[in-house]
């Protein structure tokens, strides 16, 4: 298990990058009168619209928040390594994790499809090379996976207990 901490936290790593990397081209195309994409079909942030930019930050929130659950999550993995599976602090991180990543999934989605909405009713598309950080697939998965890491938690604390009932049996 020792061996799969470290590219795990390098894969993590490289998330991280890539999901700033990619906030920070979109704010500067979005809020600072540039295109980083050099498209050429650029708009002043003046006029884009209030709606893509609160869509922006709604999957920016979305994002962070998936980096933070991911980060509760990875911090644990000593516990692991360990063997310490029914450990309070270990459960506790899947269940943080597990809402963590819900939300993330509920508030991505939801900015979705106000995109969509927003690219099929307001006919904006000057700014859909910005909203690249979408993918309705993946905030489907974060909410599957909180569910998942939220029934495991349960599941690990109902062990421990079993666990602490045997140990008090024998």
């Amino acid at each position: 298990m020792k061996n799969y901490t470290r590219p795990i936290l390098f894969v993590f790593l490289i998330l991280v990058l890539a999901i700033i990397g990619n906030i920070i081209i979109s704010t500067i195309g979005i809020f600072f009168n540039h295109d980083p994409f050099n498209t050429g079909v650029y708009a002043s942030s003046y006029d884009l619209s209030l709606n893509i930019k609160l869509i922006f930050i709604t999957k920016a929130i979305a994002l962070t928040v998936f980096i933070i659950g991911t980060y509760v999550l990875i911090s644990k993995l000593s516990y692991l390594v360990k063997g310490d599976f029914f450990n309070l602090i270990l459960i506790q991180s899947f269940q943080k994790s597990g809402r963590l990543f819900l939300l993330s999934g509920i508030v991505g989605f939801v900015a979705s499809i106000a995109g969509m909405l927003n690219l099929v009713v307001v006919k904006d598309f000057s700014s859909q090379a910005y909203l690249n950080i979408d993918s309705k697939s993946l905030y489907l998965m974060l909410m599957i996976l909180g569910l998942f890491l939220l029934l495991f938690s349960k599941v690990l604390k109902r062990g421990g207990q079993l666990q602490t009932e045997n140990d008090l049996t024998i």
